[in-house]
């Protein structure tokens, strides 16, 4: 007891001096070095006050040494300095140590701290804090955490599992047969649907509580799993951004051919709203013109594969190296607008052409040698496994997760089996010319597809540059977690420009020697599926049956089927002939 009253007599003394303040600003107030969360009755130490050099005895007393009085009614931490009492009421005490540590300051952090006030009237910096003033009915701030309905949430799944493929799903039909096409959609949505509640199901259950598969996978399976997600994640995106760099090389090469032909040739240009091409049959980059000098070499200037995928780098370069992609962001509304007006295109062109059926045998009811092209191409389709814990966690009412996400995924489905199978049965040519971008089997000076082009264009410029972002963003900070040093991780120009200088290559390379997306789709989708679609989400299965001691025989076989068939689809993108 002597003790303790010196020790108080000592804290009462003390007064603060400027170097005291200054040292307590300039360090983060709850970092990993200056804190740690114990259990009841033992101290937690705040960065704030390791300058102190002069602990006091009581601070070094454990439970059963302090005095009955104060055992009485214990907060659930003790601080070395400023001395705070418990609330007269037993009122509930606020863990400050479960706040975000980035936000608070040394000012926030008194107004949170457990049976303690601060005066409101004082200034964020002022030094003087008097830390002996009891709240009896403290209350927490309410959280700025922003939330959402489930309908929000719904459309922002489907929003980001729609991309690219959609147009190629006639293509994938066409591949596989049309009613087996329409099954192999059905059985693979489903898969993805559940391997994706699995990732959500595994995470609430555990209650990893992160945002990031890779993170779940360490914490469940092991490190190797997490390096595993982490490089198949890249795959995905640097992916994405080649598709993406062939398919704005298409739409501005377009665009651009009918603006200097409406220019300058008006009237030679003749525009047929219901002609369709088969680019396999016909020179697709042909000229339109009049064969005359200016025209020969414009046509030589602006070519699709050696000279407009180089003029897309000007363009879209400079975009790429911000700091931040926010401005960006503020177009995503732009994908949905884009997914309407194709469902709207198709529908328009399939009134006029009719069904157009020629065999019903081989058209509709056979199963094609090809058909593992449109399994292929549908792990990318429907993929979103790496994100869906990130989309879902504002999610209202997290018990309706499940749902939700299921909802999307029938939308998502349905959005699919509309444009791919009225587009494939009203298509006028062999099926075979379908292509996999159907805005290729028409001409340049369709009203309609030119209207779609431009539409995609824009959405694509303003796409790009956030998977750019994602992708430099997930590179540096695996470099800095790979060489231990956070400096990789930091925003700098230099290593931004070398980074985005080194996709851009990559993406004109294939724009100019390999211009196919089916290929690419169903190359990186079966890649990346069967990691992310097909075996870690089983493996994640298993491990936590295996972990709450209920994984049977069944569960284990069931699960260890979807990965073989995982791989049985990426090994078969390489037989396939085209």
């Amino acid at each position: 007891m002597r003790d303790l009253i010196r020790s108080y007599k000592m804290i009462l003394k003390r007064k603060p001096s400027v170097s005291d303040d200054s040292d307590g600003e300039s360090q983060p107030l709850m970092s990993s070095a200056s804190s740690s969360s114990t259990s009841f009755g033992t101290i937690r130490e705040i960065g704030m006050f390791q300058h102190d050099s002069d602990s006091s005895s009581y601070e070094q007393m454990t439970t059963e040494e302090k005095p009955s009085s104060i055992n009485a009614t214990p907060p659930k931490s003790f601080l070395r300095r400023p001395f705070c009492y418990p609330s007269v009421h037993d009122s509930p005490v606020i863990d400050i140590y479960t706040a975000n540590e980035h936000i608070l300051d040394r000012y926030q952090f008194f107004t949170k701290a457990s049976g303690c006030i601060v005066d409101n009237s004082l200034s964020p910096k002022s030094p003087m804090i008097s830390p002996y003033k009891n709240l009896d009915n403290i209350e927490e701030q309410p959280s700025r955490e922003t939330t959402q309905s489930s309908l929000v949430t719904i459309f922002a799944i489907w929003n980001t599992i729609m991309g690219t493929s959609i147009l190629a799903m006639s293509w994938g039909l066409a591949k596989a047969g049309f009613i087996p096409g329409i099954i192999l959609i059905l059985f693979v949505s489903g898969i993805c649907l559940y391997t994706a509640y699995i990732i959500l199901q595994v995470n609430n259950r555990h209650g990893f509580g992160s945002n990031d598969v890779s993170d779940i996978c360490r914490s469940l399976i092991g490190p190797w799993a997490a390096i595993v997600a982490k490089i198949f994640s890249l795959i995905v995106l640097i992916g994405a951004c080649i598709v993406y760099w062939i398919l704005m090389s298409n739409f501005l090469y377009n665009s651009v051919h009918f603006i200097y032909g409406y220019i300058d040739h008006l009237d030679v240009i003749i525009v047929k709203n219901d002609t369709v091409i088969c680019p396999k049959d016909l020179n697709e980059t042909s000229s339109s013109y009049p064969n005359t000098p200016n025209h020969v070499i414009f046509d030589n200037v602006w070519d699709l594969y050696t000279t407009v995928p180089i003029f897309l780098a000007f363009i879209l370069f400079p975009l790429l190296n911000f700091k931040s992609p926010t401005f960006f962001t503020k177009f995503n509304s732009l994908g949905t607008i884009s997914v309407v007006y194709l469902l709207i295109f198709v529908s328009v062109k399939a009134y006029s052409w009719g069904v157009n059926i020629n065999d019903w045998k081989a058209d509709v009811f056979t199963i094609k040698s090809t058909f593992c092209a449109l399994s292929g191409m549908l792990s990318l389709s429907y993929f979103i496994h790496n994100i869906i814990v990130s989309i879902v966690k504002n999610n209202k009412r997290q018990e309706n997760n499940a749902r939700d996400l299921s909802i999307a995924y029938c939308l998502v489905t349905f959005t699919y089996l509309f444009i791919g199978c009225v587009f494939y049965i009203s298509f006028p040519l062999a099926k075979s010319c379908i292509e996999d971008n159907i805005l290729n089997n028409f001409e340049k000076y369709d009203k309609l597809s030119i209207i779609a082009r431009m539409l995609l264009l824009f959405q694509l410029f303003t796409v790009f540059p956030l998977i750019a972002f994602m992708l430099r963003k997930d590179i540096l900070n695996n470099l800095a977690a790979i060489f231990k040093n956070g400096r990789f991780g930091e925003f700098s120009y230099g290593k931004v420009i070398l980074l985005n200088l080194l996709v851009v290559i990559i993406c004109i390379l294939f724009a100019c020697f390999l211009p196919r997306i089916g290929t690419l789709i169903r190359y990186t989708g079966a890649l990346s599926g069967m990691v992310y679609i097909f075996t870690l989400p089983s493996l994640l299965k298993i491990f936590s049956l295996r972990k709450d001691n209920a994984l049977t025989p069944f569960q284990l076989i069931f699960h260890i089927v979807i990965i073989i068939v995982g791989a049985l689809n990426l090994v078969s993108q390489f037989f396939i002939v085209e």
